[in-house]
C-alpha cells in the first residue's frame, strides 16, 4: 500500500516587528532562501491571520511591540494545539537571562539578539524550518497509517467473518457426516464447544481467543470420517490393532483441515487433542506446554463429555464419578491449570450439560 504524503511547498515564514527597518533587515537576510515571506507589524495581527486558517511554517518576532508583544504571541501561539508545533524565533535587544527565560516558558524555540548577522538568522530559519517540515511529515505519516490501520482492521474483520461462515459451513457438514457413520455422537460436539469456552474464559484467555477455541473444538473429532464402520460403531473394548487404527483419526482431521486450508488452531484441535500433559497420549506422544494450549483444553472437554455420556461401548458416569476422574487425572492426563479452571467452572459446566443434554 502506498501512502500519499501531502505536496511540498515553499515554507511560508511570518515576519513581526513594528519598525520598518527591521522588518526591511528581515527581507534582506531571508531574500533568496525559497521562503514564501509575510510582514506584520505586531503580534494582534499574527493572531487574526491564523485565525482567518493561515498556518505559517515558523515565526519569526520582535519581544517589544505595542497592542501584542512576542511573548505574548509566543504564549498564544504555543498554547493552542492547532499551532502549537510551529516554531517561533523571538528576536529581542534584551540580553538579560531573565527576559530569556521569559521567553523559555512563553515556549520560544530560539532566540536571536540585536543586532543579528544575517547569516545567524538564516541558519536559525533553516534548521528551524527543516525540524517542522520533518515532524509535518511524520505526523502525516502517522495519520495515514493510522487511516491504513483502520481499514486493515476493517478487511481483517470481513476475512474474519468470512473465516467463521466457512468454518460453521465445514462444521455442519462434518458433524452431519459424523452423524451418520456415529449414532452415539448426539450433541457431543455442541457440548464440548461450550465447555471449552468455559474453560478458555477461566483459564483468563483474552476474549478472541476464547471464541476461536469455541469455534474450532467442534472440528475436533473431523478425522473420524475416515475410520471404518465397523471400529468406529463396535460395542465393546476395541483390539490392540482396532484401537491403533482409532487413533489415526487425529492425524485424518489435520489432513482434512489441512485440505480445507482451515486455521492452525483448528488443526491443532483435530491432531493434538489426544496428547496428555505427561506425554503418554497420541499420535506424537507431546508432554506438557509443548502441546498446544487449544488442544489441552479441548482434551479435558471431550473426556469429561466422553464419561458423562452413553456410548455404544459403555455406560455414563455420574457427574460425581467423573469429576473425580478428572481430578485424579489433573498432572497425568490433563494440564493442572485447565482442571482449575473446570473446577471453577462447575456451576457453567452443569449448566451446560444441562442445556445440550442427549434426548432419552
Amino acid at each position: 500500500m502506498t501512502l500519499a504524503l501531502p505536496e511540498i511547498t515553499a515554507p511560508e515564514v511570518f515576519l513581526v516587528d513594528d519598525e520598518e527597518v527591521n522588518l526591511t533587515l528581515f527581507q534582506r537576510a531571508l531574500a533568496g532562501q525559497s521562503y514564501r515571506l509575510r510582514f506584520f507589524r505586531d503580534g494582534a495581527e499574527v493572531m487574526r491571520s491564523i485565525e482567518a486558517g493561515d498556518l505559517p511554517d515558523l515565526v519569526v518576532s520582535d519581544v517589544m511591540m505595542p497592542t501584542l508583544d512576542g511573548f505574548t504571541l509566543c504564549e498564544r501561539i504555543k498554547g493552542d494545539p492547532r499551532t502549537r508545533r510551529i516554531p517561533i524565533v523571538l528576536v529581542t535587544g534584551l540580553e538579560g537571562a531573565k527576559d530569556k527565560f521569559r521567553g523559555l516558558e512563553a515556549g520560544a524555540d530560539d532566540f536571536l539578539t540585536k543586532p543579528f548577522h544575517p547569516l545567524e538568522l538564516q541558519a536559525r530559519v533553516r534548521n528551524l524550518v527543516q525540524l517542522k517540515h520533518l515532524t509535518d511529515q511524520l505526523e502525516a505519516r502517522n495519520r495515514l497509517l493510522a487511516d491504513s490501520n483502520l481499514l486493515l482492521e476493517e478487511r481483517v474483520r470481513d476475512r474474519t467473518r468470512e473465516l467463521e461462515a466457512l468454518t460453521i459451513g465445514i462444521v455442519a457438514a462434518l458433524e452431519k457426516a459424523n452423524a451418520l457413520k456415529d449414532g452415539d455422537t448426539g450433541l457431543h460436539i455442541q457440548r464440548v464447544s461450550a465447555y471449552s469456552y468455559a474453560l478458555a474464559r477461566h483459564m483468563g484467555l483474552p476474549g478472541d481467543v476464547a471464541s476461536a477455541i469455541r469455534r474450532y473444538a467442534p472440528l475436533h473429532d473431523v478425522g473420524k470420517v475416515g475410520i471404518p464402520d465397523e471400529i468406529l460403531k463396535k460395542e465393546g473394548k476395541l483390539t490392540p490393532e482396532e484401537y491403533r487404527v482409532m487413533q489415526q483419526h487425529t492425524l485424518f482431521g489435520w489432513e482434512l483441515l489441512g485440505l480445507a486450508r482451515a486455521e492452525p488452531m483448528a488443526r491443532n484441535v483435530a491432531r493434538f487433542h489426544h496428547e496428555r500433559w505427561d506425554g503418554t497420549g497420541y499420535p506424537d506422544g507431546l508432554a506438557g506446554e509443548a502441546i498446544p494450549m487449544e488442544a489441552r483444553i479441548v482434551a479435558l472437554a471431550d473426556v469429561y463429555d466422553a464419561l458423562t455420556t452413553r456410548r455404544c461401548y459403555k455406560e455414563a458416569y455420574s457427574t460425581d464419578q467423573a469429576e473425580e476422574i478428572l481430578r485424579q487425572e489433573s498432572g497425568r492426563h490433563f494440564d493442572p491449570l485447565a482442571t482449575e479452571a473446570f473446577f471453577g467452572a462447575i456451576g457453567e459446566i452443569h449448566d451446560i450439560r444441562q442445556t445440550y443434554s442427549d434426548p432419552e
